[in-house]
Parts: structure tokens; C-alpha cells; sequence
């Protein structure tokens, strides 16, 4: 892999994003001196880890070689994922842009894709609570499928890593019951009162979670206290619960797929956590072959009364 770029880094009076257009990825956002992501301390832009990265799904198809009980030691991450060849179509003082090609093969039975993904990240003008302590972007995220086996689906895996100390907050629709997909997340980790669910970040446990489209709404954030403040990062997406979404927990392949994920990491891989949100399927052959997902990031440093007001009104919208 070649050596990472010097990023492109756009600062505010807030704080400052951090991305490299040539790995089609957000590095680091910084408010009022406080980074809201993870990223490890030897940070090379291997393997994608850190930061905010974009994955394809299924996640069973492209990066498990086995089906069946989950078994750490057969889980590969797709060359193809994980590239240093981005090709930037543009670079400028708010806004930047990168594309890609990828082939994709599954382990455990004939299937394959070739995809192509642009995405462009812009900053987005200072604006009511943001010019107060905070900042903005949108990222705006191209699939399309060029060729593959029939009916074989993909999606949208975006992954933000945040790192240990805070809570994941979920809006929820109902009284929805989240999926395990490997672990299960203890009891003691995972708080729920009407229209939200909270899940804490930084325990030994190693788990991860789904909801269905319809338990959530378009929102997700992740909240860390910073002495007396606190860092909130929200994140706003598209969501279809009436569209197909093929990301299941492998033990539920049949079922509805998971638009949002929650990880948590027991401290192998690093002191994070992940927020991670996905798009309705695309079907090789069936149907719309591409799809664009846009997306908004606002991040902010609260005190404590501006924060309990912000999560009142988060659980409410």
C-alpha cells in the first residue's frame, strides 16, 4: 500500500475535517480542540480502520468465508475495500470529490460484482447551534452496479468510529428489539425508554447490534462527556422501510436486512466503538442499478444544559 497523502483539511472557527480523497474517507473531525472519531495512535491508512470508512454489503458475502457460526479467524476484509487508488476529480476550499471501481467475489458460493462509487464530501456553512461550537458537512455517496451475477444484492456500509467513554443514541419507532449479530450486548450496556435506545461504548464486552428500517428514524449520534461539556455527533441519513435492506445477522438470513449497527470492541482491535448506518439493497439485474445517499454530520461541544435539551428534543423529533 502506498504511503497515505497529506489529508485535505478544511477549518472553521469551531474546529476543523479531516479527509483523504484518495481513500475516499473522513480522517478526523476536531471541535474546539476534542477529535469526536477514533483513530489509532500509529495511523497509516491501513486496513481503513479509523476515522469514517465505506464498506459494500452483505456483510456474509464479501467478507465472511464461511457461513454459519461466526468465526473471527475466516473473516477477511475485501482487497478491493481497503483501496489506496481513489481517483480525485476534485479538490477545493469546502468540497472534494473521488471515485472507484470494485470487483467483489464471494468465498462460500459463485457470486461476484463490479461496482462503481463516487463519493463527495462538502463543508457545509456555519449555521445556528454549528456557529456556536460546532461544525457541518454532508457527504453525498454513487453506487453503481456494472456487471454481476444475477440477483446478487449489495448496499451502502457506512462505519464511523468513535472512540470509548460515551453513548450511542437511537431514536426508535415502537418498542423494537435490536439483533445481535455475533455477541450479544449485556443487559447493563444497553438502556431503553420511549422513542430512544442508548447503548454505552467502552465496556470488555465485544458486541454488535441491528434495527430493522422501521424500529428507527433517520438519525443517529454518539454523546461523550468532556469534563463538564459534552461532544455530541450526530449523523442524519436516508432511510426506506419499505425498500429491501440485505444485511441480516447470519443466523437470520431470510429476514429483513439492518439499516442501522452498533459495534462495540472489547479492546483487540482498539478502544472504540462503531455507529454504523447502511442503504436499501441493489440487485444485480432487478430493478434501479445505482443509487446516491446523502448524508449530514454535525458535530458540537454542549454544556451540561444545552446537552439535556439537545437529547430531549433528539428522542423527539
Amino acid at each position: 500500500m502506498k504511503p497515505m497523502n497529506s489529508p485535505t483539511q478544511w477549518k472553521t472557527e469551531s474546529g476543523s475535517v479531516s479527509i483523504s480523497p484518495e481513500r475516499g474517507r473522513l480522517l478526523g473531525i476536531e471541535v474546539s480542540g476534542h477529535q469526536a472519531l477514533w483513530r489509532p495512535a500509529a495511523f497509516d491508512g491501513g486496513w481503513n480502520l479509523g476515522g469514517e470508512r465505506l464498506w459494500i454489503g452483505p456483510e456474509v458475502d464479501w467478507f465472511w468465508q464461511r457461513v454459519g457460526k461466526p468465526d473471527f479467524s475466516l473473516y477477511q476484509v475485501p482487497a478491493d475495500l481497503n483501496p489506496d487508488r481513489w481517483t480525485v476529480t476534485r479538490r477545493n476550499a469546502d468540497s472534494c470529490r473521488g471515485e472507484i471501481e470494485v470487483s467483489l467475489q464471494c468465498a462460500h458460493r459463485d457470486a461476484r460484482v463490479r461496482l462503481g462509487i463516487s463519493r463527495t464530501f462538502e463543508l457545509i456553512p456555519p449555521s445556528g447551534i454549528e456557529s456556536r461550537g460546532g461544525l457541518a458537512f454532508r457527504i453525498s455517496t454513487t453506487l453503481e452496479i456494472l456487471d454481476g451475477t444475477a440477483g446478487q444484492p449489495v448496499d451502502l456500509w457506512s462505519i464511523l468510529q468513535v472512540p470509548f467513554g460515551g453513548s450511542m443514541m437511537i431514536p426508535t419507532v415502537g418498542s423494537p428489539v435490536a439483533r445481535d449479530h455475533f455477541a450479544s450486548c449485556p443487559a447493563s450496556e444497553s438502556t431503553s425508554s420511549p422513542g430512544l435506545l442508548e447503548l454505552k461504548i467502552g465496556g470488555p464486552a465485544m458486541f454488535k447490534v441491528g434495527l430493522v428500517p422501521h424500529a428507527s428514524t433517520r438519525r443517529i449520534a454518539y454523546a461523550r462527556a468532556i469534563g463538564s461539556d459534552w461532544l455530541v455527533l450526530e449523523r442524519s441519513f436516508p432511510l426506506h422501510p419499505a425498500l429491501r435492506y440485505c444485511d441480516s445477522p447470519m443466523d437470520l438470513p431470510d429476514t429483513q436486512g439492518d439499516a442501522l449497527q452498533f459495534y462495540n470492541d472489547d479492546g483487540s482491535l482498539g478502544c472504540f466503538g462503531e455507529m454504523e448506518h447502511r442503504s436499501p439493497a441493489l440487485v444485480c439485474g432487478e430493478g434501479p442499478q445505482t443509487l446516491t445517499e446523502s448524508t449530514t454530520t454535525r458535530v458540537r461541544l454542549l454544556p451540561e444544559p444545552g446537552y439535556l435539551a439537545w437529547k430531549t428534543g433528539f428522542a423527539a423529533r
